[in-house]
């Protein structure tokens, strides 16, 4: 079974921290009547309102973390705490992802696990400046929602380190369709945790060998079949689609991968495809309804955008070739598509971005959510390389999130578009999906060449840019907002 990043917790050591005096006296951070000033009463005092707030953090905090027994501790007017105490507040560290604090722990910073606080107070003020300030990571939270918003962002962190990619190659440094792709798949190691597993494009067929597809996948190729609101592809040559994700599935198993990519030109050029009568596309799409990051054409900055916005916004993203549509140029006659399903025939009164690809999933809307209709297709004129046809273009919230990783996996870019358009073509990469974008499309399109993104884009329903440029902040890459 595949273990999905997805769903990595977040694990919140909550910790309750009770300053015991050892004597009563009053002084300038000190006033009370006698007997609330007394050891015996501090200490009691603490110990209810822990229970208290045990209770509040357990009911608070959420579904994304997971929380862990509160502790308890107390230490004196020295600001002292033993190492013996701090151990006991972490004895498997690894086990720990962050602590949430009610107030200073002296030297809890000496464990290396991240701090938060909930606290409207100048107390977290002061320690988040100086733990970040000496190389700690800690997080400020006014109230709950805050605090939750910050366990989201920490989730997809967890889950980039849980993540390991499978990848299929040609042995180059780079695919010779992507000359952007980011050369240094070991730096993502080293930047996010992300880990990963290179094996010749050739290897996948020969899981294939091993079994009959049109046999072992028929009742599977049905049913998805018979789901298609159309189909221009036999259930014969599905299975052999299915035949090909199930080889590539039994390699992720084997090399415990939960994300996927492989060269395209290169997988087109070994002739393979042509001889198992497949594509790679059906993978893609149904992999990502999985929950599993993938990316065509071994493009590792496409696959780092599907990876992070999957993880943030818990939806299946499309990604696709970029191209620049001037006004008034028809879908039908001008851009070569087969099927205008949404959009003017006569073209559109401004520039608009094309994003196309034979990739969409069905998921787009959530992993929660129904999934959108679909046709299937077939991607060459033999008739084989099943696809799946999505109208994107078929929902009430037409916002999207379009972007892309820099070249060295260190920067993001995201635009925010509206849907215009879809269009489906019968062979090739299809469906066409037309996009508004802020900022102007010709302008966008610039910016992913000056700014040293390249190609391919990934496309999200919903505006995420100000919790990416957050996310960001959290996870450790810049963020270039185009607008």
């Amino acid at each position: 079974m595949l273990k999905h990043a997805m769903d990595v917790k977040v694990n919140v050591q909550p910790i309750f921290s009770n300053v015991v005096h050892t004597a009563v006296w009053e002084g300038p951070c000190r006033v009370g009547r006698p007997e609330i000033l007394s050891p015996e009463y501090e200490s009691r005092a603490g110990k209810e309102e822990f229970k208290n707030w045990k209770k509040t953090v357990v009911e608070g905090i959420c579904a994304e973390a997971n929380v862990l027994e509160p502790l308890y501790i107390e230490y004196d007017e020295t600001f002292y705490v033993s190492d013996e105490k701090l151990h006991e507040l972490a004895p498997n560290p690894s086990e720990v992802d962050l602590f949430l604090i009610t107030y200073r722990v002296p030297g809890i910073e000496r464990l290396g696990i991240p701090v938060s606080m909930i606290n409207c107070g100048p107390t977290p003020v002061d320690l988040v400046a100086f733990y970040r300030d000496i190389g700690l990571d800690a997080y400020m939270a006014h109230d709950y929602e805050e605090f939750n918003d910050i366990i989201r962002r920490l989730q997809v962190k967890k889950a980039l380190a849980n993540t390991k990619l499978l990848v299929l190659t040609a042995d180059e440094q780079f695919p010779v369709s992507v000359n952007s792709s980011n050369p240094d798949i070991y730096g993502l190691n080293l930047k996010y945790g992300i880990r990963s597993t290179r094996h010749s494009i050739r290897e996948v067929f020969d899981y294939m060998d091993s079994t009959t597809s049109e046999e072992k996948f028929a009742a599977e190729a049905k049913a998805l079949s018979d789901k298609a609101e159309a189909s221009t592809i036999s259930d014969r040559l599905i299975c052999h689609d299915l035949d090909y994700m199930n080889a590539v599935k039994s390699m992720m198993e084997k090399f415990g991968c939960n994300a996927f990519t492989t060269a395209c030109k290169e997988l087109c050029a070994s002739r393979l495809p042509m001889r198992n009568k497949c594509t790679p596309c059906l993978t893609h799409s149904l992999l990502r309804n999985d929950r599993i990051p993938t990316a065509c054409e071994e493009d590792l900055n496409a696959w780092m955008a599907v990876a992070v916005l999957m993880y943030l916004t818990k939806k299946a993203p499309f990604m696709g070739n970029p191209s620049l549509v001037k006004a008034h140029k028809r879908p039908i006659e001008d851009l070569g598509m087969t099927r205008l399903v949404a959009g003017p025939a006569e073209g559109f009164d401004e520039e608009v971005l094309e994003v196309r690809h034979a990739v969409p999933p069905t998921k787009l809307l959530g992993y929660d959510k129904p999934e959108m209709p679909f046709e299937l297709g077939h991607f060459t004129y033999e008739g084989f390389g099943t696809k799946v046809q999505v109208n994107m273009a078929d929902t009430d919230d037409k916002t999207v999130t379009i972007a892309r990783f820099d070249r060295h996996g260190e920067k993001m870019i995201a635009a925010k578009g509206e849907i215009v358009g879809c269009a489906y073509r019968d062979i090739e990469c299809s469906p066409a999906v037309y996009y508004h974008i802020d900022g102007g499309a010709r302008e966008f399109r610039h910016a992913l060449a000056d700014g040293g993104y390249g190609h391919h884009l990934v496309v999200v329903y919903g505006d995420y840019r100000d919790e990416l440029k957050k996310l960001a902040k959290i996870v450790g890459f810049e963020m270039e907002i185009f607008n």
